[in-house]
């Protein structure tokens, strides 16, 4: 032993107080890093040799936790010991350890250590953990009396518990069993899951060491059995039948144990009972279809028959069968299936929650892919997607796990006739498609067709092997059938099986499912059939309504497009906008979808009706006009126009096509036009169809690219507003004639208007210069006064000169004076006398000449009364016997009117006139008991100001009234009237904005009043 140094003490003991720390606690890194590679352990149980690092470290990983914080040292005793390069550690103490509440005293301990110092320090290689033996005495190294007397008492307890032991045992085995059972039942996901409690119960009861081959489970109902049973060999459910009450019915032990209460019963079945048990069962049952394995005769008779071994349970019986007639079944047997059956009720009442459950989540799935399947009802906006819906609605049935081997198929009830129509798909088709049956006269199809006519409900039909065989051998002879491949038709027709088909009817639509292999479906799924049946015939209702707007709609658009032709027409303003209406006709038909090439119309050139002039649009684009005969190669227009036909349609299509084009090209023009067609981007069609609709005048052509039955009404209609097109374009040629002739006719009276005009103007200047001369003798008269006057004045100035000449030279300045005073107002009098003139002179020539147009403010009673007197003065010229009381009755609130003074003097001087001249005739009638009178008067009103002339004179007849403003027309005898005054008196006013009206009686007088506006003032 060598020294130990307290460096060496202090470096050993802290490693130690750190890896006894950590093994303490549970710290398994750190107390694996102070061990070395070559680290060996002996532990203090009997488990605890460990000859390797890895080894000690991971059972202490694993019993940590059983240490960790419990542990309590107390009388520790530790020794340091050096040899060599070795350190010796003796630690002896007392170890308590905490139960929970308090630490308790749980033995002495002695642990040995060897630490050795490496390159990571000093590290433990050996370790040495034991307890003292607690059967010894002192002073003794082995209790022998103590462990001779242990064992005796064992070998006693021994032999006193084996026999309880081997009954626990056993009962403990039956019941790990049966809890296995339960746990299995306990973990039950799925109702379906009961079917692999059957078969752990096989395996449970043949684990027990009990023979058990079919191993079933049968619920009672009043009229069948439902049974669940395992294959021979127990792996699986072999099958899962129904079979009907009789089965049992007509078997006595059965019968009176199925109505007893007893637990149990043991039914033996010789080989003879035993194959008629089993046919039974195949034959009610499908046991074979369900079960290929199902034991032949010969194997029955092999094993000299069957036993059924049956325990009663809450809703039926479990049971097992074994091989030949086994007379006495331990009873041990029978206990056992017995708790077997009642844990069977406990999985029972499981698969009940667990049925209810998946009804519920199954009614969810249901309801949610039938709305799944509204709301894309409710999202249809065009028909055409109610393919789509059948989509949705296949898919939802696939994802309900409706078994759809054969396809699912939705009928629309109105289209069952001779053919089958429907949308179908195919059992995972991810489309769905129309398709059209052909009517064979055989069950699959009649049969089908009949239930759908009979209306709604529900019907299930089969159909064998050969039935379906027979079928899809006609099928295949027609398109597109014809064209699937060898194979796929052989694959067809050699598949086993036949169908067995579901439909649901409603009102409008049929929904049917097939199912190959005779699989028969069962009633959830026929139930849900008739759901989604209800549901799609709401579809089809909305589809029915879209279809109906989308009529009216397309209705509306085609009835648009004629609005639009017939607009064209109506605007037609020239016969030769024809082919432009004709283009207009191509483009509507175009904007409606249909697929045209070409359209146009063709008007017989003569009565034979052999040739036509063809005015054709194609893509949209005028072309020139050509002949075109009735017959031609690729065609015949003139045999269906002999027959009576109104429509005619022609395919024509591949060498006929080219030949048909190569013969257009020898009609004169038709060469060119085609040759800019294909110059325009546009090549000749492959194939095309003429439709052609005939009218009195000729036909319509139009040229599809494809098929267009649903466009024939239109073309049709389309004729008809053409026809109307071809009536208005005769209609504008004859009016077109009729204008030429009109336009000749129209040049004629032009050249009469402008003689009658220059004549019109001449009469207007006759009766300005007749109006003029009235004037002038007015004015001659008035200012004749004036003149004398003037004249008078001077003469008297004159002669009072020659006095006041005489008085200044007398120097009598006062006389002179006086006369100078008379004199300045005789000279005040001349200037006044000699203004006077002055105006009269400017009025004369203001009437005379030409008016400016222009309005100024005119002071209306003035002007009325200087008008009144010229007109009197100058009638008084012309007849100086004429003689009348003049009246004047103005406004004197009315203020200056913004008139053309020139023009309503015209106007006032012509009625003055107009005035006298009737008084003056009456005069010469009647004699000195008439006295003339014409009065003028003005008002003054709040937007209007009123000139009234009225006289006394014979008045005007009622049937003249009408007519007195009319040019030309005049009460006056011939030569004294030109007819034009009144007229441009009328007008005058209607250009002041004014209006004259005439109130007149015969004999008694007449009154024309003019109204003024007067704007200029409001």
């Amino acid at each position: 032993m060598m020294q130990l140094t307290k460096k060496i003490e202090k470096e050993v003991l802290q490693v130690y107080d750190t890896w006894l720390h950590s093994y303490l606690n549970g710290d398994v890194a750190t107390y694996d890093s102070y061990f070395d590679d070559d680290y060996h352990f002996i532990g203090s149980t009997d488990n605890e040799e460990f000859l390797s690092r890895k080894d000690t470290t991971n059972f202490f990983e694993k019993t940590a936790d059983q240490l960790a914080g419990k542990c309590d040292l107390r009388k520790e005793t530790r020794i340091l010991e050096k040899f060599g390069d070795l350190v010796f550690i003796t630690h002896v103490f007392d170890s308590w350890f905490f139960d929970g509440a308090d630490y308790s005293y749980y033995g002495r301990f002695r642990f040995t250590n060897i630490l050795h110092e490496n390159k990571d320090g000093w590290r433990f290689i050996y370790q040495h953990f034991s307890t003292p033996d607690s059967k010894t005495e002192e002073g003794e190294t082995i209790g022998f009396d103590r462990i001779n007397a242990e064992n005796q008492e064992l070998r006693e307890a021994i032999k006193r518990r084996t026999v309880e032991l081997e009954q626990k045992n056993r009962e403990l085995e039956i019941e790990t069993a049966l809890e296995r059972i339960r746990a299995q039942v306990t973990s039950m996901e799925k109702s379906e899951d009961l079917l692999d409690i059957v078969v752990s119960m096989r395996k449970e009861f043949v684990r027990l060491g009990h023979e058990a081959h079919y191993f079933w489970h049968m619920r009672w109902h009043p009229d069948k059995y439902e049974k669940a049973m395992t294959s021979g060999d127990g792996a699986r459910i072999g099958n899962v039948m129904e079979l009907p009450r009789r089965i049992h019915a007509e078997i006595e032990a059965l019968s009176e144990w199925e109505k007893s209460d007893e637990p149990t019963v043991i039914f033996t079945m010789n080989a003879d009972a035993a194959i008629d048990y089993v046919d039974k069962m195949i034959e009610w049952g499908d046991f074979q279809r369900v079960d290929p394995n199902v034991p032949t005769d010969d194997d029955i008779r092999h094993i000299g028959g069957l036993t059924y071994v049956m325990a009663r349970t809450s809703l039926g019986e479990i049971g097992y069968s074994l091989p030949g007639e086994v007379k006495n079944v331990p009873q041990t047997d029978l206990d056992i299936l017995v708790r077997f059956a009642r844990a069977f009720d406990l999985a029972h009442k499981r698969f009940e929650d667990l049925k209810k459950r998946e009804q519920q989540t199954r009614e969810m799935q249901i309801e949610l892919a039938l709305e799944r399947v509204r709301s894309r009802t409710m999202a249809m906006y065009q028909t055409d997607e109610l393919q789509e819906v059948i989509h949705i609605l296949h898919k939802e049935l696939l994802d309900l796990n409706i078994s759809i081997e054969g396809g699912s198929f939705v009928v629309i009830n109105k289209d069952v006739g001779t053919d089958l129509r429907l949308w179908g798909a195919g059992g995972t088709a991810n489309t769905s498609e129309e398709v059209q049956v052909p009517h064979f006269d055989m069950p699959f199809c009649t049969d089908l067709i009949n239930g759908i006519k009979r209306g709604p409900g529900f019907f299930t039909e089969e159909f064998s092997q050969q039935e379906k065989k027979d079928f899809f051998t006609k099928l295949f002879k027609h398109k597109p059938w014809s064209d699937l491949s060898t194979q796929q038709k052989k694959e067809t027709l050699s598949s086993p099986g036949g169908y067995t088909r579901s439909v649901a009817v409603s009102k409008h639509t049929s929904i049917l499912i097939i199912n190959e292999y005779g699989r028969k479906f069962t009633e959830d799924e026929n139930d849900i059939l008739k759901r989604f049946a209800k549901v799609f015939e709401q579809t089809y209702t909305r589809f029915l309504d879209l279809q109906k707007a989308e009529a009216q709609a397309r209705e509306a658009k085609i009835e648009a497009a004629l609005e639009r032709v017939r607009s064209r027409t109506m605007a037609m303003q020239r016969s030769e906008e024809l082919p432009e209406a004709a283009n207009n006709l191509f483009l509507q038909v175009q904007a409606l979808g249909i697929p045209a090439w070409s359209a146009g119309y063709c008007i017989w050139e003569n009565e034979d009706k052999k040739v036509a002039t063809a005015c054709m649009s194609s893509e949209g684009v005028i072309q020139k006009a050509f002949s075109l005969p009735t017959i031609g190669e690729g065609y015949n227009f003139y045999d269906p126009l002999l027959n009576d036909e109104a429509f005619h349609i022609a395919e024509l299509g591949g060498e006929e096509l080219v030949k048909h084009y190569e013969f257009m090209r020898t009609i004169p023009i038709v060469g060119e036009v085609l040759d800019g067609i294909i110059e325009a981007g546009f090549p000749l069609p492959a194939f095309q169809i003429f439709h052609i609709v005939y009218f009195p005048q000729g036909y319509l052509m139009f040229i599809t690219y494809e098929p267009v039955p649903e466009a024939h009404d239109i073309f049709k209609r389309f004729a008809k507003v053409f026809e109307q097109t071809y009536t208005r374009f005769l209609d504008l040629q004859t009016k077109e004639e009729q204008a030429k002739k009109l336009l000749e006719e129209k040049q004629r009276l032009e050249k009469t208007l402008h003689d009658l005009r220059i004549t019109q103007k001449q009469l207007i200047q006759s009766e300005k210069m007749a109006s003029l001369g009235e004037l002038t003798a007015g004015i001659a008269h008035e200012i004749q006064n004036p003149l004398n006057f003037v004249n008078n004045f001077s003469e008297v100035s004159m002669e009072l000169l020659d006095e006041m000449k005489e008085e200044i030279e007398n120097r009598d300045l006062d006389e002179a004076k006086a006369i100078a005073h008379d004199l300045k107002l005789n000279l005040k009098k001349i200037n006044h006398h000699g203004q006077r003139a002055d105006a009269i002179v400017k009025n004369m020539l203001l009437h005379s000449r030409k008016s400016s147009d222009e309005k100024t403010p005119t002071d209306i009673n003035k002007l009325a009364d200087e008008y009144l007197r010229l007109a009197y003065h100058g009638l008084r010229a012309k007849d100086k016997s004429f003689n009348a009381t003049l009246h004047t009755d103005f406004d004197p609130t009315l203020e200056p009117l913004m008139v053309i003074p020139q023009e309503i003097g015209r106007v006032l001087l012509n009625l003055i006139t107009n005035a006298f001249y009737t008084v003056q005739e009456k005069k010469k009638n009647n004699g000195a008991d008439f006295q003339p009178a014409v009065t003028i008067s003005t008002r003054k009103f709040t937007d209007h100001v009123t000139i009234a002339v009225k006289d006394n004179g014979n008045g005007i007849p009622q049937q003249d009234l009408d007519k007195i403003f009319q040019p030309f027309f005049t009460t006056k005898p011939t030569g004294e009237g030109t007819g034009l005054g009144l007229s441009l008196s009328y007008d005058i006013v209607k250009a002041h904005g004014g209006e004259i009206k005439v109130e007149s009686e015969v004999n008694e007088g007449t009154v024309f009043t003019i109204l003024l506006p007067d704007n200029e003032n409001h």
